[in-house]
């Protein structure tokens, strides 16, 4: 398996997904943990903004409005090595800023 990131809205690579690349970190100070980007666990088929839930043992789970969630972003080729510019994003926007990915298997 190996991770194929795409910098534009549409991953390049012959797949039957196009998925979107998660920074999975939390932000819990000392103690955040996360998964690696080469992971297959960093393309996630549905965009949310955040997330991540939390499952108990006791089969019930939670999730935090409190927490963030991180997301590559879109970068176009010519300003890639320049300062990113703030920008206000309206609802349903944000996921047309989010980098893609894809899982590829190699065949033998």
């Amino acid at each position: 398996l190996w991770i194929h990131e795409s910098k534009s809205k549409k991953a390049r690579v012959d797949s039957k997904t196009n998925t979107y690349l998660s920074f999975q970190h939390t932000a819990a100070g000392a103690e955040g943990t996360g998964q690696s980007l080469q992971s297959p666990g960093s393309c996630m088929e549905e965009f949310r903004a955040v997330p991540f839930i939390e499952c108990h043992g006791r089969g019930t789970c939670n999730y935090y409005a409190t927490n963030h969630g991180f997301w590559l972003a879109i970068v176009d080729n010519d300003k890639q090595f320049r300062k990113p510019m703030s920008q206000t994003l309206k609802a349903g926007g944000l996921k047309d800023r989010v980098s893609r990915c894809q899982v590829c298997l190699k065949n033998r």
